[in-house]
């Protein structure tokens, strides 16, 4: 009795004992491969995923807060695999917009130190050439370094209560000697009462500013600007309008990208730098806010953002 006791337990010893190996070896077989998966994904195949077949809760836990790790990792890849696109891109762009001026300046420079048979009237003539030049390669590189500090910095801007009213009037007033000398009227549509933001003070100026310059250069043809404010809900909506050349739809998609000036549709000579509305959108979007663009060409175009409502 004794004896068959014994071998009972030896067999019993000895099944849990195969039991344990071959659990072990199961565990460092998933090891293994998770591993090798890992080795994988650090060569660059990041569409690579852990996958373990097991039923031990820790296990899977682990393959599955890997593989979200992956996904993050493989979404940080992409973005800064755009970004380097798109600073490329920007690098090209610039090169072209600076070299366009500067090429200009010194060609006109040169005329003045070499042609000895220049009238005063036309050195004159040459001169506001090369200003108009050096403030135009200057604006250039100033919202260059603007938009690089938004894209830098991915904090919200610091916001206060503003009355959008006043910040409108305000534009309006800055741009009113520019209305005169192009015969441009202002067409306001602006409550009496005032209406409150949550916004920042100087980006709400330059938004402004943008939109206003945009109409301005590409508006005129129209005779008409204008601005209206709407509340909705939670948000204060301001369109900014006019009735000037537009946008075509196929440069309507692009019209806030980097460098973009619309070149199938836009007069080459009015063409700004390509940074001021990708600016304005990144003010905007700092604030809480979007902006977006309807526009049929000759008729209306109008660019619209909203800020959250204060109370």
């Amino acid at each position: 009795m004794f004896t068959y006791i014994q071998t009972i337990i030896t067999v019993i010893l000895l099944a849990a004992s195969s039991l344990l190996v071959i659990r072990q070896w199961h565990f460092k077989r998933q090891l293994a491969i998770v591993t090798s998966r890992i080795e994988e994904i650090r060569n660059g195949s990041s569409n690579q995923r852990v996958r373990i077949s097991t039923t031990k809760k820790s296990l899977n836990e682990l393959g599955g807060s890997m593989n979200r790790l992956i996904d993050d990792f493989q979404r940080s890849m992409e973005k800064v695999n755009w970004l380097e696109s798109e600073r490329k891109k920007m690098i090209t762009h610039l090169s072209h917009d600076l070299r366009t001026p500067l090429t200009a300046i010194l060609g006109y420079v040169e005329f003045m130190q070499t042609d000895r048979t220049l009238t005063e009237a036309t050195r004159q003539h040459y001169l506001q050439i090369i200003s108009s030049k050096g403030n135009k390669l200057e604006a250039l590189i100033r919202d260059f370094f603007e938009l690089s500090k938004l894209e830098a910095d991915d904090e919200l801007l610091n916001t206060e209560r503003i009355n959008i009213i006043d910040k409108i009037q305000e534009a309006i007033l800055s741009f009113y000697h520019q209305f005169q000398l192009v015969q441009l009227s202002p067409h306001l549509q602006l409550p009496e009462h005032p209406i409150y933001v949550w916004g920042n003070g100087h980006s709400i100026d330059r938004i402004m500013n943008n939109l206003l310059s945009n109409s301005l250069r590409y508006g005129v043809e129209g005779g008409m600007i204008g601005i209206s404010v709407r509340e909705e809900d939670e948000r204060v909506w301001i369109d900014v309008w006019d009735q000037g050349q537009g946008i075509s739809e196929t440069d309507l998609p692009h019209i806030f990208e980097r460098l973009y000036t619309g070149k199938a549709s836009r007069n080459a000579v009015q063409q700004g730098n390509g940074l001021g509305l990708t600016i304005t959108k990144k003010l905007v979007e700092k604030q809480q806010g979007e902006i977006h663009v309807d526009s049929i060409p000759n008729q209306k175009t109008s660019f619209s953002f909203y800020l959250p409502k204060a109370t």
